[in-house]
């Protein structure tokens, strides 16, 4: 087993950090509020440090290598990671539970149904942060709600809300034009799962489209959605995220023909936290609303 390298000090990489966001040993010190030569210090400690260079000089001006602004750049995440734990240290003491969850759930879903939860259990202080499908949150949250097949989950998870998406677009795109005609030749709108649109047609028996679409890719159900509300173009937007859209007539449904029935919105705890009494009430909070979300939409069908 090779040694574990040693790591310089954490003066000399706050100082690493302050020279690639500053711009100069000059900036640095003053960002830093110490002496000129107190960067200069550090930097030849780096130096003496490191198997390849971090420093060169451009005249009299030294600057980062590639390798120097990647440490730099590390640094500076984990430096902002600390300060942001420090800032959390408040909430430590707090009876709080986190929970994070993709925007769109945040925004269409968890959102209005939490406004009475303080109200029920006001010992108990949620905090709420977002997350995306292939960024994981650090620190991890008690409780995330996640987006995977249903065969994914774990005998721990909480299926939590269907994942089937069908297209929309908003009534001034459609026009008086039919839904098949739009489908058709109207422009598409991508996220990063450029199967979707692929899938639908092979399921519809549609023609296949281009990817290129309206020539927009969006990062997130968000965007896309918003896009759709926005006219530029037609969206597979997931079912359980629509109802107020199309109740309100900012969106209209192309087709009732859906894929990723397989998909679900999921609840996964940590395992170590879910015999907290507190957790379990955030829990039961969570799959009450899921329920009442799919009793509406049950009575919605049959009226």
């Amino acid at each position: 087993m090779s040694p574990i390298r040693r790591l310089p000090s954490l003066n000399a990489l706050r100082v690493l950090e302050a020279i690639h966001q500053a711009g100069s040993i000059t900036a640095a010190a003053r960002h830093l509020r110490i002496s000129h030569s107190a960067v200069s210090h550090q930097v030849k400690i780096l130096e003496a440090w490191a198997t390849d260079p971090l420093f060169f000089s451009k005249g009299r001006v030294t600057m980062l290598t590639d390798a120097g602004k990647s440490l730099a750049g590390v640094t500076h995440e984990a430096f902002d990671a600390i300060r942001h734990e420090i800032d959390r240290l408040p909430l430590r003491g707090l009876r709080s539970v986190s929970l994070a969850c993709l925007p769109l759930v945040a925004t269409h879903w968890l959102m209005p149904r939490i406004a009475g939860f303080n109200a029920k259990h006001p010992e108990i202080n949620l905090h709420l942060s977002l997350s995306q499908t292939d960024r994981p949150v650090t620190p991890r949250p008690d409780i995330e709600i996640q987006f995977a097949r249903r065969n994914q989950l774990t005998g721990q998870d909480i299926a939590l809300l269907p994942g089937d998406a069908i297209p929309v677009c908003s009534p001034a795109l459609l026009g008086g034009r039919c839904p098949d005609e739009l489908l058709a030749s109207g422009p598409l709108l991508f996220d990063e799962d450029l199967r979707m649109w692929s899938q639908w047609h092979e399921l519809t028996g549609h023609p296949a489209r281009s990817a290129s679409g309206s020539g927009l890719m969006l990062e997130g159900s968000v965007l896309l959605q918003g896009a759709a509300i926005a006219g530029l173009g037609i969206a597979l937007c997931r079912r359980c995220f629509l109802e107020r859209d199309l109740a309100e007539g900012r969106l209209v449904a192309l087709s009732d023909q859906a894929i990723d029935d397989d998909w679900c919105y999921f609840l996964r705890c940590q395992a170590d936290k879910r015999h907290l009494p507190e957790i379990e009430v955030v829990l039961t909070a969570l799959v009450d609303a899921s329920a009442a979300s799919r009793h509406a939409r049950a009575a919605q069908f049959t009226e």
